[in-house]
């Protein structure tokens, strides 16, 4: 018991001097190496500096504070804990590191992980960048009101950073100033600031309030990004621009008013799964993703001079049922519906040219469409699985019904298609179920590969004149089809293009060359095949024609 009393007695200077705080004073730029000597500059835990500093003395400070560990070689070594500048100054000079006057230079305590209180010089004007990068201990910092700028990542990662003032003076804050501040709950930005940008807090998934300039104009790229427990915010009239994945994955926001902003950036508010409405007066660009996966988005009202809603804009909106669209849109982007299981109907704009590729796909709820007048393509799969939909009427100036276009529609028995249809692509009604008739418009050149297979209801069909190729499995699975009329200029029927159509009674051939055939076309069929009058010779002895019966001259 006694050795034990004498070794600790023995260490009780070793610990005081791990705890050991200083305090000193320099008169003139350069000299701080001579107030802290070389043996205790690595013992020291909390330090305050007054009167002027250069580049060499800043450079000592780092080399004192921002060590990551101790040397356990060393006893008494320590961590500075606490540094307090505020009656120094910075000179500017190119002594040791480049400093300007009044600016802490960038890096200044880059990764101090055990720095939890720091005072800056009173005079600081501009904080630089990373200056308090990876400060995990930092919990507050007081900001002087001279300061006016805050460069890039100036407290990147400041893990337990909870709370900081904003001078009234600030007017620039980096990009990603705040990123990663977990900790970080409520922020007011000061009045003269006019831009938030890229990445300024970007995972603070603990901020829960947001104060906003009235004269702000912009939010920069990822601002918010993976603010998680952000559940409203009021941008100002002022604001404009929301940049890309402004707010993604803000996944508590339930309440954001936004009416006059006019450019929303893509993905804006990708994964806001809380977001309810939202209302622009004023809309001009709505970049791809926008709203995606919103999956609680029910209202959306567009106003303003819109041209195109970008690709996915709304994809995955799940509970989206009420939709306003500027008439003066003229593109809806690849998937910008796609998957809004609750859409039940939609007026599309009368300016509208193009509607891209996969654009209402998976609209379960959407039960009819018409298509308007000015438009000139409707890309693939656009409606496919749209399982609700039960009239189409296509008023615009198409050539092609794309592939996919309607498939899995089980529940359509009314389509109206263009004169100026050339091609109907492959699989393009595939799975329409309900469809019982359609007319084929007369300049119509060809039909793709399974464009009508499983149309399960489907009871005839008539082949325009024109058209030369029936591909694939058109029309197969047609299980109540029982009269095909062909085209006149038909040279290649597909294999298994009319496989299965099991009550096919009827198919009139009126062209006097057979159509080339597989062994597969009419499989599982033994219908009458009704063909020109002194045809019968030519088509029995064609070689593709030779195994069919039935045969009958008009």
């Amino acid at each position: 018991m006694k050795r034990l009393m004498t070794i600790l007695v023995a260490a009780l200077p070793l610990l005081a001097m791990a705890q050991k705080s200083l305090e000193v004073s320099v008169d003139s730029v350069g000299k701080l190496s001579t107030k802290i000597e070389e043996a205790q500059r690595f013992k020291i835990a909390e330090l305050k500096i007054s009167g002027p500093l250069n580049g060499a003395d800043i450079k000592l400070l780092q080399q004192i504070v921002n060590r990551t560990k101790t040397n356990k070689k060393n006893p008494g070594e320590c961590l500075v804990t606490a540094i307090d500048l505020s009656d120094a100054r910075i000179m500017g000079g190119k002594e040791g590191i480049k400093t300007k006057n009044d600016e802490l230079p960038g890096g200044l305590f880059s990764g101090a992980k055990m720095l939890t209180k720091v005072l800056i010089p009173n005079t600081t004007t501009v904080i630089g960048k990373n200056c308090f990068e990876k400060c995990v201990s930092l919990t507050a910092i007081p900001i002087p009101e001279t300061v006016t700028t805050i460069e890039n990542e100036a407290f990147e990662d400041c893990e337990k950073l909870s709370s900081i003032s904003l001078p009234a003076n600030l007017k620039t804050l980096g990009n990603g100033v705040f990123e990663g501040c977990k900790a970080l709950t409520a922020i007011v930005i000061p009045e003269d600031v006019k831009e938030l940008g890229t990445d300024l807090f970007r995972g603070c998934e603990n901020l829960t309030a947001v104060t906003l300039p009235d004269r702000l104009k912009s939010v920069g790229s990822n601002a918010f990004r993976d603010c998680k427990n952000l559940t409203g915010i009021t941008l100002p009239k002022s604001v404009n621009e929301l940049g890309s994945s402004a707010f993604e994955n803000c996944t508590s926001l339930s309440t954001i008013e936004m009416a006059s902003v006019n450019n929303v950036g893509s993905s804006a508010f990708e994964g806001c799964k809380a977001l309810g409405s939202a209302t622009f007066d004023k809309i001009s660009k709505l970049s791809s993703s926008a709203f995606k996966n919103c999956s609680s988005l029910a209202t959306v009202i567009l106003q303003g001079h819109l041209n195109e809603i970008g690709a996915s804009a709304f994809r995955g909106c799940s509970t989206l049922s009420d939709i306003t669209i500027p008439a003066n849109v003229k593109i809806i982007g690849s998937r910008a519906f796609d998957d809004c299981k609750s859409l039940s109907q939609i007026t599309l704009p009368t300016a509208l040219t193009k509607i891209g590729d996969h654009a209402f796909e998976n609209c379960a709820s959407l039960r009819e469409v018409s298509i308007p007048n000015m438009v000139k393509s409707i890309g693939s799969s656009a409606f496919e699985n749209c399982t609700s939909l039960d009239s189409v009427a296509v008023n615009g100036f198409i050539t092609e019904v794309e592939s996919d276009l309607f498939r899995k529609c089980q529940n359509l028995r009314v389509i109206n298609l263009p004169t100026s249809v050339k091609k109907i692509g492959n699989k393009a009604f595939q799975d329409c179920s309900a469809l019982s008739g359609i007319t084929l418009p007369v300049a119509l050149l060809s039909i793709g590969d399974n464009a009508f297979e499983n149309c399960a209801s489907l009871t005839s069909i008539k082949v325009p004149v024109a058209v030369t190729t029936i591909g694939s499995s058109a029309f197969a699975g047609c299980i109540m089809l029982t009269t095909a009329e062909l085209s006149t200029a038909l040279k290649k029927i597909g294999g298994s293009a009319f496989a299965k159509c099991a009550s096919l009674r009827e198919v009139i051939l009126n062209t006097p060359a057979p159509p080339t055939i597989t062994n597969s076309t009419f499989k599982g069929t033994s219908p009458t095949y009704l063909i020109p009058k002194g045809s019968l010779p030519i088509y029995v002895a064609n070689k593709n024609w030779q195994k069919i019966t039935g045969f009958k001259e008009k």
